[in-house]
């Protein structure tokens, strides 16, 4: 959780954004929200890909 506090840019929106949607995905595995948790880990693979893209060594 630390890198994610200290990230900036591009980088800390897309771990802000993964950490939103990992949320979700909590939420709806749990039953708290009646929608499909595959739509959502279809946009957290999407997501961590570019991470990993943004955070690959040059």
């Amino acid at each position: 959780m630390g890198a994610g506090l200290a990230a900036q840019g591009v980088v800390g929106a897309k771990i802000g954004r993964l950490a939103r949607e990992f949320q979700e995905l909590s939420f709806r595995l749990t039953g708290m929200i009646l929608d499909d948790p595959n739509e959502v880990i279809a946009d957290i693979n999407t997501d961590a890909a570019e991470l990993n893209r943004l955070c690959a060594p040059a």
